[in-house]
């Protein structure tokens, strides 16, 4: 037994099912202890004040009760069935909702090679004025490892997400480097790649469009099963709905 409040006993088992081995397993393990006490300490109290007998406690847990058994129906019934999206419900649903899309403010987008030093950053600056390709330079030695795969590219950002970069590309064209930028100790040799109006409207390739689209189209095609499962339910279980006392008075 690791806890015990009570009769209430938090066992070593339960702990290790909840809290995973890991480099911060120590800490969590003390945070999940510490968490379970206070919550089983509130518990004891309201039940000592008969909370639990409450008219509002008791509609509140029938209520939880319902909506758990609803939710394993829901998961055991579509278990198996997995949604599918194609890409032409991908663009139909974006050219349809075109105005979801839109930035509401300026953006730009850039790639970028983080280094450790102002020299580096000077030496490599001085490489890629010659004609060196900025995504070799970015793969062999930017310290990004965020980015350092994908040619250091950052997406396109607002002047409030990366302020110091922004600043840096004022009055850069697209296909530039804009000069060096020093962030919290680190070197960034940037180049601009792109800009955006606000009330433009972003592109599909984009991966936050994408991710956005594909999220509502599975929350949509869910909702229709769900739909679907309770017409076939209507025809299966007597129901009524009373017009006239439904009528507003």
């Amino acid at each position: 037994m690791v806890a015990r409040v009570g009769d209430a006993k938090l066992t070593v088992a339960q702990l290790d099912n909840q809290v995973a081995d890991s480099e911060m397993a120590g800490e969590q393990r003390r945070l999940y202890v510490d968490s379970w006490v206070r919550r089983e300490l509130l518990y004891h109290e309201a039940l000592a004040r008969e909370m639990d007998r409450t008219p509002r406690v008791r509609q509140m847990v029938e209520q939880a009760r319902r909506d758990l058994v609803i939710a394993a129906f829901v998961d055991d019934r579509f278990n198996d069935s997995q949604i599918d999206v194609s890409e032409s419900d991908v663009e139909q649903y974006y050219h349809l909702h075109t105005d979801d899309f839109r930035r509401a403010d300026a953006e730009i987008r850039a790639q970028h090679i983080l280094l450790g030093s102002r020299r580096d950053a000077t030496a490599l600056r001085s490489e890629l004025q010659r004609g060196a390709v900025f995504e070799e330079k970015v793969r062999e030695l930017s310290i990004d490892r965020e980015t350092n795969t994908v040619g250091g590219d950052l997406g396109y950002f607002t002047a409030d997400e990366h302020a110091e970069i922004w600043e840096a590309c004022d009055g850069t064209s697209a296909g530039q480097l804009c000069r060096n930028v020093s962030v919290d100790g680190g070197y960034h040799i940037v180049r601009l790649t792109d800009r955006r109006e606000a009330g433009s409207v972003r592109d599909l390739a984009e991966p936050s469009v994408r991710e956005k689209i594909l999220e509502a189209l599975v929350r949509e095609k869910h909702r229709q099963r769900i739909d679907e499962l309770v017409t076939s339910l209507r025809a299966k279980h007597a129901w009524s709905v009373d017009e006239t006392r439904l009528a507003t008075q």
